[in-house]
């Protein structure tokens, strides 16, 4: 009997585009509470509304339709969708966005923009400071302010365009997200100061204009000259700024920026280059004086202090340290004199969000892999007495939005069993109601069946992925698609919608393949021991995972053709998809590479030195992971797949190893995506999906 259920199309697996989103699981986005009153507001169906709790009626919504109207009085374009959105706490019913090179201030209820401020392209950065009335933005080098009028004032600017003001330092590591932090009264503005005059310059080749252009990046190599860091303060009554007392280290990375509540000082967390040595640091935010080194954090392998301070609303002087001092990111309580109070959460389980603090209940709430590495699930722990209690307690993620002031929280979940499930839960009794059950998206299509466990290595669990194609045939042998990543702060596989799987996987089983991932050693949330077994021989620990994992899969899963496997994986899982091809030759017949690195010395010095070290301290582990040497070693079909405008891994990985195999008379098949950056991301990435996908069906059908 023929199927009734519809076929996928790639459009509709692949993120980028509008099919993908349109079989998303139905959900609120852009959550927020009001301030002023017991409501929330989120977008629904391209829909803004405010919400009265818990009944959700609604108080009044704002459409796309209103806001495109308002767009077309005032000349611009209009959108499809409604963007980011910026709620003033002053007015619950006011927002600020960024359409067109302008900042708008919209009035739901009166449904008119309130204001509108011309800006240039290429701000970046842009945030906003209700309490200032000012914008601060980034341009080229310089920070810079900017007023409800549009007036612009600066506050740092070098004459040297290698010294930065407001930027993200250290590429991004250690959590920093942001260049800049207003103080809690408006009245400053902490900043990064990053001299990179001592970098390196690498080309990026423009390739549009009919004479191609180069742009120049700073990328400093392991082991070479690295950017200095400094944190300026700068004072909005008297435009002056004052800069933080440096230390005796050279190079260090400064993370974990936090303001007191009182706006008086400013705390963070300085690193040495090495990443063994941590010392969270006060100092005066009037001077730039250091005050007091509040404690030291030193390890064997590295430290990576990656979570600012969270100072406790009622408890004068008392805040929250996140650590993995113990083997698993724990919370601490500590007075700001640096004396630790109590260690909040203990077991082998890691804190993966700390959502805030209830006042009433004295307790932290928190998320953490307590049940299960694959799950994320909400407790609450009291600050005084140490008794903890769970919030949300189903097998799967939760992933909450807190409100202290009304003593609730909104809980989005999700299982591979269920795709999306939104509730209101006070966090006084744990009642909850129910304000949204999304359906099933994928009901009436031919879905792949997913399958996720683990398997036994050695007495440690190794967590694995498989999805398989529909319909399969007893006795029958599939090719197998094999995707590794394996490397720090990411994990494949997750009690979730879809497993964790992005898309691709459903496309592959389509055309007949099983998919298998695991998260091997060196992958996030499983504790420190089990990512830091990768310390100084980065890759080693994972190739021995995939081959234990394979061996796995052959011997119990009767439905995969081992004369049939290929192996692929992007940036770090590019390095671990070449490495498989080059170090174990005789596994897969068949290898794709995107974006890998390929030698670790080519990669930044940030990442790098935190898991290898440099290559003057560590050269044997260096020249054991440069893959280039392995080349000789390959028997199957290897592609290489790169973006010419990668900053991330740089072209130069795959284009020397690709010079390697031609010298050693290797065969090897090379595709580049013109003008992208580290990956293929947008419509466009259909493309490169499918290149995948026809690459296994030329060399495994």
């Amino acid at each position: 009997m023929k199927s009734t259920l519809k076929q996928l199309s790639p459009e509709q697996m692949i993120p980028g585009n509008s099919a993908y989103e349109q079989l998303l699981p139905k959900t609120f986005e852009q959550i927020s509470f009001c301030s002023e009153t017991p409501c929330i507001r989120y977008i629904f169906n391209n829909e803004i509304k405010n919400a009265e709790l818990p009944s959700l009626k609604t108080v009044w919504t704002f459409s796309l339709a209103e806001l495109n109207t308002l767009l077309k009085k005032a000349g611009l374009k209009l959108v499809s969708k409604i963007p980011n959105l910026h709620f003033t706490d002053e007015k619950d019913t006011i927002f600020w966005i960024i359409i067109q090179n302008r900042i708008l201030f919209v009035n739901c209820q009166t449904k008119e923009i309130t204001t509108i401020i011309k800006i240039k392209q290429d701000y970046r950065y842009i945030t906003f400071n209700e309490k200032a009335k000012m914008f601060s933005f980034v341009k080229s080098n310089g920070l810079f302010l900017l007023d409800l009028e549009g007036n612009i004032s600066t506050v740092s600017k070098d004459k040297s365009r290698d010294i930065l003001s407001g930027e993200v330092p250290s590429r991004e590591e250690f959590g920093i997200e942001k260049g800049s932090f207003w103080s809690p009264n408006g009245k400053k503005l902490a900043f990064y100061i990053t001299d990179q005059r001592q970098v390196s310059s690498y080309p990026l080749v423009k390739i549009e204009r009919p004479i191609s252009k180069v742009e120049m990046i700073k990328y400093p190599m392991a082991g070479t000259k690295s950017q200095t860091v400094s944190i300026g303060i700068y004072n909005l009554e008297t435009n002056k700024t004052v800069i933080l007392e440096k230390s005796r280290w050279n190079e260090s990375y400064l993370t974990c920026v936090t303001w007191s509540p009182d706006s008086d000082l400013i705390y963070l967390a300085e690193v040495d280059r090495d990443q063994k040595h941590c010392q969270v640091k006060r100092f005066s935010a009037s001077d730039g004086s250091l005050n007091k080194i509040l404690f030291d954090e030193k390890e064997e392998k590295y430290t990576e202090p990656q979570h600012p301070l969270f100072f406790l609303s009622d408890e004068k002087g008392l805040f929250v340290w996140q650590s993995r001092r113990g083997g698993f990111n724990h919370l601490y309580l500590y007075d700001t004199d640096g004396k630790l109070i109590h260690q909040l959460t203990k077991g082998n389980f890691e804190v993966t969000q700390l959502n805030g603090y209830d006042k009433q209940s004295h307790e932290v709430i928190y998320t953490s892999t307590t049940l299960s590495p694959l799950c994320r699930n909400v407790y609450a722990t009291n600050i005084q007495t140490l008794k903890s209690r769970t919030l949300a307690e189903e097998e799967g993620c939760h992933n909450i939005v807190l409100s202290e002031k009304q003593h609730v929280f909104i809980d989005r979940f999700s299982s591979t069993q269920e795709p999306n499930l939104i509730r209101l839960v006070s966090l006084k009794d744990n009642s909850s109601t129910v304000l949204l059950h999304a359906e099933n998206p994928y009901k009436g299509y031919a879905i792949p069946e997913t399958e996720i466990d683990f398997f036994d290595k050695n007495g440690e669990k190794i967590y694995y992925r498989i999805v398989r194609p529909l319909g399969m045939k007893a006795g029958k042998k599939y090719p197998l698609a094999f995707y590794v990543y394996g490397g720090p702060h990411v994990q494949l596989i997750r009690n979730e919608w879809l497993g964790g799987t992005k898309g691709f996987e459903y496309l592959m089983a389509q055309a007949g393949y099983v998919i298998c991932s695991i998260d091997p050693h060196g992958s996030d949330n499983r504790g420190k021991e089990f990512e830091n077994a990768i310390w100084r021989k980065i890759g080693k620990p994972q190739l021995e995972d995939y081959q234990y994992a394979i061996e796995w899969l052959l011997k119990n899963k009767d439905f995969i053709d081992e004369k049939k496997m290929g192996v692929y994986g992007w940036s770090f899982g590019g390095f671990m998809a070449t490495s498989l091809m080059l170090r174990c030759p005789d596994l897969f017949p068949v290898g794709i590479a995107g974006g890998a690195v390929t030698d670790w010395k080519f990669y930044e010095v940030m990442y790098t030195e935190r898991y290898m070290e440099t290559p003057q301290k560590n050269p044997d582990g260096f020249e054991e992971n440069s893959l280039h040497q392995y080349i000789g070693n390959l028997k199957g079909k290897l592609l290489l797949i790169h973006c010419d405008n990668d900053p991330v891994v740089l072209w130069q990985n795959t284009l020397t190893l690709l010079k390697a195999a031609i010298k050693a008379g290797k065969q090897v098949d090379y595709s580049v995506y013109p003008g992208y950056p580290h990956n293929v991301q947008g419509p466009d990435r259909v493309h490169l999906m499918l290149k995948i996908r026809d690459y296994f069906n030329q060399w495994l059908k």
